[in-house]
């Protein structure tokens, strides 16, 4: 008789796993090359408004020839030359190289900011969708997971030695002011800065307490807010710069000495992105803006920061890989997939794997998070780094 997920051996071969994984994590948290801790985390990668997204991407591969065609050329934005090899192609038009040199990953032909906002003006269902988009933002849910996310990177923040309350903040890429509310809940001085116009119009209508002011990341100026700022935040934005090491240098000019930069990215270091590639869910480079045209690694974070004034306080990865989405590639079965590509042909994603897959995932997933983020490899990096100089 052929043997049950439920047998006494098959549980117990899985606890033996679970186990052994979380040994390992525990004995790849003692590396010290660079210099960071593991810690829990939820292993759930938050994914903000997939039917939003679903209609962005089905516009997106409807109308983007005329758009690609706009795209111009940029240099490594780690290095500014060097010998590339293309990586791969996305799936949404364009294509990541990883620059030899330096090993930094990022999209060499982008789509600018003027283009943006010439097809949200010529398609008026995207720049409804976009409206519809922010709204979700701001449901009570949404507070409610920015609490939970924003205020474990405060406490970080805190526990690291500086002083929150009083302290003034500037977050570079609020959107529709997130993380700003939370960070009134600490006691900040908040001010935001956003690119995008509507996402600022947003605020001030729907959010008339928050300070957000329009402006890019890499055109900030110093003084914009009426002094220096003790504290300056990026929560997903480099990814989304052009030039991110003028973005950092802008961030450094606004700091007061000893200040602060917090920001997170998505890592590419991560086993989902550099297994799935085209397609993982965040390697894309714009289907509704400039998307993820930077993927950084822990190794090339820390050399941006370096680079532009930045001695580096403290790094870890959170969240962890859907093991779901390894599985379907590897039985390619590419259409259960979390991708662009699905986004448009099926508008639905992942059903509930089969019993036995889910029965070996939901035991070793949580051991397999600790091991991703002990060594630097969670979906999501988060770094802190001081100001270095006067």
């Amino acid at each position: 008789m052929s043997r049950s997920w439920s047998d006494n051996e098959g549980v117990s071969a899985l606890n033996r796993a679970a186990d052994g994984l979380t040994a390992l994590a525990s004995a790849a948290a003692t590396r010290g090359d660079i210099p960071h801790e593991a810690v829990a985390a939820p292993a759930d990668l938050p994914i903000q408004d997939l039917p939003a997204h679903i209609r962005f991407a089905r516009i997106w591969a409807e109308r983007n020839a005329a758009f690609l065609a706009r795209r111009q050329s940029r240099p490594c934005p780690l290095c500014r030359g060097g010998e590339r090899t293309t990586w791969f192609p996305t799936q949404d038009g364009y294509r990541y190289d990883i620059c030899e040199p330096g090993g930094m990953i990022y999209i060499p032909e982008v789509v600018h900011l003027p283009v943006w906002a010439q097809y949200f003006a010529e398609l008026p269902d995207a720049r409804g969708h976009l409206r519809a988009q922010m709204e979700g933002t701001i449901t009570a849910v949404a507070v409610e997971a920015n609490r939970t996310r924003f205020g474990r990177y405060f406490s970080l923040i805190r526990d690291r030695g500086v002083t929150l309350a009083g302290a003034r903040l500037l977050d570079i890429g609020s959107y529709t002011g997130g993380s700003l509310r939370i960070a009134a809940e600490f006691g900040l001085d908040a001010h935001g800065v956003e690119g995008l116009e509507e996402a600022v119009q947003f605020c001030h209508a729907r959010r008339p307490e928050l300070r957000v002011a329009l402006g890019h990341a890499e055109d900030l100026e110093s003084n914009a807010f009426g002094g220096r700022f003790d504290l300056i935040t990026m929560w997903e934005t480099l990814e989304h710069t052009l030039d991110p090491l003028r973005a950092l240098r802008r961030a450094w000019a606004a700091l007061a000495p000893d200040g602060v930069l917090a920001i997170s990215v998505p890592n590419a270091r991560n086993v989902q992105c550099s297994i799935l590639r085209d397609y993982c869910f965040y390697a894309y480079g714009g289907y509704q803006g400039i998307g993820h045209v930077n993927l950084f690694t822990p190794d090339t974070l820390r050399r941006a920061l370096g680079e532009t004034g930045f001695d580096l306080l403290h790094i870890e990865t959170e969240f962890g890989t859907d093991w779901r989405q390894v599985a379907y590639y590897l039985q390619h079965r590419f259409d259960r997939i979390y991708c662009y590509r699905n986004l448009v042909r099926h508008g639905a994603f992942t059903e509930s794997p089969e019993p036995e897959l889910a029965v070996v995932l939901n035991w070793l997933s949580p051991a397999l998070t600790h091991v991703e983020n002990a060594l630097l490899a969670g979906p999501i990096a988060v770094a802190l780094a001081r100001r270095r100089g006067r």
